[in-house]
């Protein structure tokens, strides 16, 4: 499957886009772990109502995409906002990057008065939701470049989609971004998530969580349970502010993995770990309330072994479930690897083998929970 992912330039003076910036991350992060059945392709629209929609269509000609997710940034948001719906009509408070300013005037005069997303707005929120960032819907749109965008988005011949990002800079706060909200602060986009700002790497991770999302929607009902049989993999990662080596570190020390392993409403017990490829460590997760485990009521039970072990950049597990079950047998392969970035670290994990009994949205939502404990024992 083909997704197109397009962002916005700079404008207003600023010198950064969040958007922009996410998806450039976005597009390293998928050259360095390409992922099976999904070939990512980008581009950049123009900040200009009459340049806007001929440079969509013409990235949408060039590449022929299965799906379009399009991507700008809101000034007085703090989470990533997939839009239910995007209005007919461009009403500018500020001149765009060519200096145009319409007011009130329809995006297609014998078009519907709004168009709702052709992508699952509430799966795009659960995905990002899954990998531990903030995320939640939006009904509102605004009325500048990005709704516009998003409104041709949503009429094109392939599903097509728009998400908000907030105004990340790599320093200070943005001079413009509420034209989405207004008279909402630019600071809103730099209110702590978890004990710290959100930045460019964590925005490329929503990205590439709702990617993930676009592509796992457009199987065909009938071939479901085959490509997931097939082609399944369980994702989640996030950006941690500690470097490679003492993510790694963490991975491999029994006390470590006592405190940040578990999912929320679990505790977690590890014993005879022995940090050597060949070695491993047995771990019990007991859950605070009865859930559907495999090892007992309110209790999973699994053997580890490090397959390879490449000091800070790379561990692979071999997992093997102790449960009577045959929907939780086999052995899942999990690969956790560890990328510095600007921000510290960009931890991604990706479980392969995953034993039928294992839903995937819970298991990338545990994952998500289990990699933000992580983030907040390293940066404890």
């Amino acid at each position: 499957m083909r997704i197109l992912v397009t962002a916005f330039e700079p404008f207003g003076g600023d010198p950064e886009n969040a958007s922009l910036e996410a998806v450039r991350r976005l597009e390293q992060a998928w050259r360095d772990d390409p992922q099976p059945g999904i070939e990512l392709v980008t581009g950049t629209l123009p900040v200009a109502f009459a340049a806007a929609g001929p440079a969509l269509a013409a990235l949408v000609e060039r590449h022929a995409p299965d799906a379009v997710l399009a991507v700008g940034e809101a000034g007085g948001r703090s989470a990533i906002t997939p839009e239910r719906w995007a209005v007919n009509e461009d009403d500018a408070r500020i001149p765009d990057n060519a200096g145009d300013q319409p007011r009130g005037t329809a995006i297609d005069p014998s078009g519907p008065e709004r168009r709702p997303s052709g992508l699952d707005t509430d799966a795009l929120v659960s995905a990002i939701l899954a990998v531990g960032l903030p995320a939640h819907a939006s009904d509102d749109a605004g009325r500048f470049l990005c709704n516009h965008v998003a409104y041709l988005v949503a009429g094109l011949p392939v599903a097509g989609g728009f998400v908000h990002v907030p105004a990340v800079r790599s320093s200070g706060t943005a001079s413009v971004g509420d034209e989405t909200d207004p008279g909402s602060s630019a600071d809103a986009s730099v209110i702590t998530h978890q004990g710290r700002a959100l930045t460019f790497d964590d925005l490329a991770l929503a990205l590439a969580a709702a990617v993930r999302a676009i592509a796992r929607g457009d199987r065909e009902p009938h071939d479901a349970d085959r490509a997931e049989a097939a082609a399944r993999v369980d994702r989640a990662g996030t950006v941690v502010a500690a470097p490679p080596e003492r993510v790694y570190d963490a991975l491999l020390d029994a006390d470590a993995l006592r405190q940040w392993l578990a999912p929320d409403g679990a505790t977690a017990t590890i014993e005879e770990l022995d940090a050597r490829e060949g070695g491993g460590f047995r771990a019990t997760l007991r859950f605070d309330a009865p859930v559907d485990a495999k090892s007992g009521d309110d209790v999973d039970v699994s053997r580890v072994t490090f397959v390879e072990l490449v000091p800070g950049e790379l561990v692979v597990q071999r997992v093997a479930f102790e449960s009577a079950e045959e929907r939780f047998g086999g052995e899942m392969l999990m690969t956790w690897r560890m990328q510095p970035v600007a921000a510290g670290t960009r931890v991604t994990v990706a479980a392969s083998d995953v034993p039928p009994g294992i839903s995937p949205a819970d298991h990338e939502l545990g994952l998500g929970q289990s990699l933000a404990k992580l983030a907040a024992y390293l940066e404890g």
